[in-house]
């Protein structure tokens, strides 16, 4: 074969061999391109969503500038606790966020459940496209709100008074509770090397404290400029560790543009704050080929996903725990712009005498009772926790507690730490116990009739679950009226606020003016609820105790049983703050209605009708007011906080007519004087006259005749906020009408509208 041959062939098989490798390079490509689609399209494991979070949406934040923002201080902490340490949080940075982290990844394991990446790059095209924005809406109560002397929550010196949001721990009993509370402020305002400078300085506090008090701070420019970072940082701080303090959680955090100061505090160390720093830019820079599990866990979403499972460690104070906790608080720490540490102690760190057995008590002697540490306590991983924006019984028989307004454990686990101080000051701590206290409520609230018959000087009901103690002596009778269960429970709140008293802040028993406790009047064992308010002049409450008053014909059926208002002081402490001082004693009403229920609407009808009758308009009937009553198979209202009282009627010599009994001669004197122009004959138009009812005015029927039914009829609609009656007079034969009452949405005709007056034939 000729060498030009040979030299041909290699060349067709080079091209041959090209050809096929470029064949199978396309077919690759072609494959990788589809895999990627599918890839991006379909849901995601947590480790590939946390990592396509980090990289699509937190590396695509765009910060507003210092320019756009305000320069100013921080929002003021005058008179607000501080602590005198700031520490690192070690058990946290070297342990606890990478245990917790491998315990979510275990959990979900490789189940693909999260959104696909093409859904978060699309996100994170949005947040690319605009500057990230924070809409504050608060969530969490701090239940001054509820106060009646305070205007408004923003008054020029009071500085802020609630948290921008929190964690809220919903536990299988569907119980909530705080975990955690946090605060968002402005990203120019903590630059990272800001934060880190200030976080290492163990004397944060009392340095800002002191450059505060000298005019050098105020004036020198290059101190102003330098040190002003330092007390933004600070003042942020106390403002959150403030929230911890008030709401009973150790931890907490501040969100500051693509940084977060993770906080923790331990009651059992009362002097120090401990903190850790997520600056995830600093540790995720770039994407890598293969996903890393240990990359992953140090994403800003990783980090505050156990952070959040590590709060569900420890449950919040309430109660006497939360009182005996600020009592602690009050010995102990120091208030900004008040008093300065000033005595002279060197900080310790693995000494468990470096806080609180080294500073002298101001005034109290209490100490607060840790139960197991975290890192020996397991948490419920059922428990459902959701973070807020910033807007229980102990028996299962009173699991449905619903008693009046719209509607904590008593232990918290005090945080861990690597250091031998916090360990062991969280065991000494907890061997000490609160002190002896009366518990919480554990008796089933007594029946309607029960507090009915306390109040009307009856019998015993024998129904009712603590009838056995309520007998004395074999006694049939009631041994007490409801001004002395008054009068009892006063004195019993006054000596312990917290003994058998539970703020059903749990279940959510809180409205607009008021907070719902279980009661128990350990004497006899009455057991009821009562409306609680922060305020010294309880306005509304007196209202509402008035219109009660007004309706006390329909307690025990309509309404609840009213057996008075106990003001005790100090009061009761809530979360945030707040005191409870004024409660307004009243029986349990029901549970929330059953919407299953046939008759529903009609039901509820009755009782706001029966309300209105007898001269009060309720004017806020939502379902958290309205409330079944299995022990009187109908609704009953609550919440009369907005209610009005209605205007006499205007025409009572009709009334003497309409019952005076005198059959159809009564009719027609009513008739004529209602209608004193009516034609023989109704045609189609309009009659306006005064009803007589008790707690009615005006009127206004239309006379309306059916050509297909031949038939005329006297109609009287009367619109209310959620419902209408309509009042059909229909002509029967001659000159005989009967009146009929029809609700609205229902068919069904009642012969008992107005006390059943028009329920026979009319001679019109």
């Amino acid at each position: 074969m000729a060498e030009k041959e040979i030299e041909d062939l290699k060349k067709q098989l080079k091209e041959a061999r090209a050809r096929e490798e470029n064949e199978r390079r396309e077919k690759e490509e072609a494959k990788a391109r589809e895999e990627n689609e599918r890839r991006k399209n379909q849901r995601t494991t947590l480790a590939e969503y946390l990592y396509n979070c980090h990289f699509d949406l937190y590396q695509k934040l765009r910060l507003a500038g210092p320019s756009e923002s305000s320069t100013g201080l921080a929002t003021s902490v005058d008179g607000k606790y501080y602590p005198r340490w700031l520490r690192p949080w070690r058990a946290f940075t070297d342990s606890q966020r990478q245990e917790h982290f491998d315990d979510i990844i275990r959990i979900c394991g490789e189940r693909r459940v999260f959104q696909q990446e093409s859904t978060t790059r699309d996100n994170g095209i949005n947040f690319e496209r605009k500057k990230a924005d924070l809409t504050f809406i608060n969530g969490i109560r701090n239940f001054k709100d509820l106060n009646e002397d305070i205007g408004a929550e923003t008054k020029t010196g009071r500085g802020k008074q609630q948290p921008d949001g929190g964690g809220i721990r919903t536990g299988i009993d569907e119980n909530e509770s705080p975990a955690f509370m946090y605060d968002y402020k402005a990203a120019h305002k903590f630059a990272v090397e800001d934060l880190e400078a200030a976080l290492e300085r163990e004397t944060l506090f009392m340095d800002v404290y002191e450059w505060a008090q000298t005019d050098q701070y105020k004036t020198d420019s290059t101190l102003r400029t330098k040190e002003r970072e330092a007390a933004r940082i600070t003042m942020a701080l106390i403002q959150v560790f403030n929230y911890m303090l008030w709401y009973g959680v150790g931890y907490g955090y501040v969100a500051a543009g693509k940084s977060l100061v993770l906080l923790y505090y331990d009651r059992a160390e009362p002097l120090v704050l401990r903190w850790h720093l997520c600056v995830p830019d600093k540790m995720v820079i770039r994407p890598t080929a293969e996903l890393h599990v240990e990359q992953v866990s140090q994403t800003a979403v990783a980090q505050l996903a156990s952070f959040c499972l590590l709060s569900l460690r420890s449950q919040a104070l309430t109660g006497r725990p939360l009182k005996d906790a600020m009592d602690q608080a009050e010995g102990i720490l120091k208030k900004w712009k008040r008093e300065a540490y000033t005595d002279p102690v060197t900080p310790q760190e693995s000494d468990d005498t470096d806080s609180s057995s080294s500073m002298p008590s101001r005034g109290t002697d209490k100490t607060f009772a840790c139960d197991e540490s975290p890192v020996a306590r397991k948490y419920p991983l059922r428990s459902k926790s959701s973070c807020k924006d910033s807007t229980a019984p102990l028996e299962s028989r009173d699991e449905d507690e619903e008693g009046g307004a719209e509607g904590y454990q008593r232990q918290r686990g005090a945080g861990a730490s690597v250091n031998k101080g916090e360990k062991d000051s969280s065991r000494k701590s907890k061997d000490k116990g609160t002190g002896g206290s009366a518990p919480a409520p554990t008796k089933q609230y007594c029946t309607q009739a029960c507090l009915l018959g306390l109040k009307l000087g009856r019998k015993l009901d024998s129904r009712c679950p603590n009838v056995l103690y309520h007998g004395v002596g074999g006694n049939t009778r009631h041994p007490i009226d409801a001004q002395e269960l008054t009068k009892l429970m006063s004195e019993q709140l006054r000596q312990d606020p917290y003994g058998s008293c539970d703020a059903l802040i749990g279940r959510r028993k809180y409205g607009s003016s008021g907070v719902l406790f279980k009661l128990e009047l350990a004497r006899f064992g009455y057991t009821f609820v009562g409306k609680g308010t922060v305020s010294a002049r309880p306005t509304r409450l007196e209202h509402e105790c008035s219109i009660y008053q007004r309706l006390e014909k329909l307690q025990g059926d309509v309404v609840p049983v009213h057996l008075g208002m106990v003001s005790f002081r100090p009061g009761y402490l809530l979360p945030g703050g707040a005191y409870v001082i004024h409660i307004m004693l009243m029986s349990w009403a029901g549970v929330a209605m059953d919407t299953t229920l046939s008759n529903l609407e009609w039901e509820v009808q009755r009782s706001i009708q029966t309300i209105y009758e007898n001269g009060v308009n309720h004017q806020d009937e939502r379902e958290p007011n309205l409330l079944w009553n299995a022990e009187r198979c109908r609704v009953m209202v609550i919440d009369f906080d907005q209610a009005t009282v209605l205007p006499p009627p205007k025409h009572k010599r009709l009334l003497g007519h309409v019952h005076a009994g005198e059959g159809p001669h009564a009719i027609r004197k009513a008739i004529n004087l209602l209608f004193p122009d009516r034609p023989e004959t109704p045609h189609a138009g309009q009659l306006v006259g005064h009803y007589s009812d008790e707690g009615w005015g005006d009127v206004v029927f239309t006379v309306s005749h059916d050509l297909d039914t031949n038939k005329t009829v006297l109609v009287g609609p009367r619109e209310e906020a959620t419902f209408r009656h309509t009042f059909v007079l229909e002509h029967i034969t001659g000159d005989y009408w009967l009146v009929k009452a029809a609700m609205l949405g229902n068919s069904r005709y009642t012969d008992k509208f107005f006390s059943a007056k028009f329920v026979a034939g009319w001679d019109f």
